[in-house]
């Protein structure tokens, strides 16, 4: 064993008298600098082995660890490169490297990089559709505050992709309901949450789970919002104005909540009318006041939403505005 890692570290000796400049040709620069941290680590592998009569005997460690963790910025820099010819296998490769070098003993203090090198790693094998490996290099970035917030899309991103079973919907939540807890200001988590809900059919999770988030984090328009639609969708009137107002006092110019308090008024005038006809019934005059009241509410919302919005790039409010002015003008 140390025969071999005496003749891997003489070859390290050699590699390092011949060490281009990175001025002079960044690719065969980049491309020793792989081969000198490859053959760093099997050296530093055969010296920690035991020789003959158990004993272990450090004889490289020390001095390729002082001389050889310069390299670690531009092993980054290598994998980087790679990625940015859109060679992903090889720059995957590269920024594994990284990680066995600053996980192993030889640099184990020279790991300030990790959670950059295991997003990369993470996103790279998101793209290949690994998402086991995906979700173990999230793990690793999640422990570095830059990149935790990027670091746990993937990772819930990866658990949707495998969205089977039942367990696996848990699973899925309950992962997404951690991240949110810990960080309540990404709102993408809260999106993906309302979805979830959303596309899966569980009305009545969708109004518990936006209930307890107004509760919680009375600030977050977004929870009102969906509150107020849950509401909607359930004909409750009053109340998801109630909420569609609340989360226009956060945002004065949120034009969904803006636009939905006047559907809600325009739905509400709508079922009045439609419950009339259904019971083939003339319209008293208590029930025209009434229709034209809600009607003339709803133009107040929504013609604020017309301003907010005009080229109807958020909602589509024209047709709507037009039917009513059309009928109280």
């Amino acid at each position: 064993m140390q025969n071999t890692a005496k003749r891997l570290n003489t070859e390290i000796d050699k590699m390092l008298n011949d060490m281009p400049s990175i001025n002079d040709d960044s690719l065969s620069y980049y491309e020793d600098v792989v081969k000198l941290m490859k053959t760093a680590v099997l050296c530093d592998y055969f010296d920690s082995k035991a020789d003959s009569k158990g004993r272990i005997k450090l004889h490289y460690r020390l001095d390729n660890s002082k001389r050889l963790s310069k390299f670690l910025s531009p092993l980054i820099d290598a994998g980087m490169y790679e990625y940015s010819r859109r060679k992903n296998d090889d720059a995957m490769e590269i920024l594994k490297l990284y990680l066995d070098c600053t996980d192993g003993p030889l640099f184990q203090k020279e790991n300030q990089n990790v959670g950059l090198v295991a997003y990369y790693v993470s996103l790279l094998s998101f793209g290949k559709e690994d998402y086991d490996n995906a979700k173990r290099y999230a793990d690793l970035a999640l422990k570095d505050a830059n990149f935790a917030h990027d670091a746990a899309e993937i990772k819930i991103n990866c658990i949707s992709k495998q969205l089977v079973t039942k367990a696996d919907s848990l699973k899925y939540v309950s992962e997404l309901m951690d991240l949110y807890d810990k960080m309540p200001e990404n709102i993408a988590y809260f999106k993906m949450l309302a979805d979830y809900f959303s596309v899966h059919g569980h009305e009545r999770e969708v109004l518990q789970f936006a209930v307890s988030e107004t509760e919680k984090h009375p600030e977050n328009k977004l929870a009102w919002v969906l509150k107020g639609e849950a509401e909607q969708k359930n004909k409750h009137w009053s109340n998801a104005i109630e909420s569609f107002k609340h989360a226009r006092d956060i945002d004065s110019t949120y034009v969904p909540a803006v636009f939905n308090i006047g559907k809600c008024y325009f739905d509400d005038a709508k079922q009045l009318k439609d419950s009339i006809q259904v019971g083939k019934l003339r319209f008293r005059k208590t029930d025209d006041i009434r229709y034209r009241e809600l009607l003339q509410n709803a133009k107040k919302w929504i013609a604020e939403a017309s301003i907010l919005d005009p080229k109807q790039d958020i909602v589509e409010w024209k047709q709507m505005l037009e039917y009513i002015n059309k009928v109280i003008r």
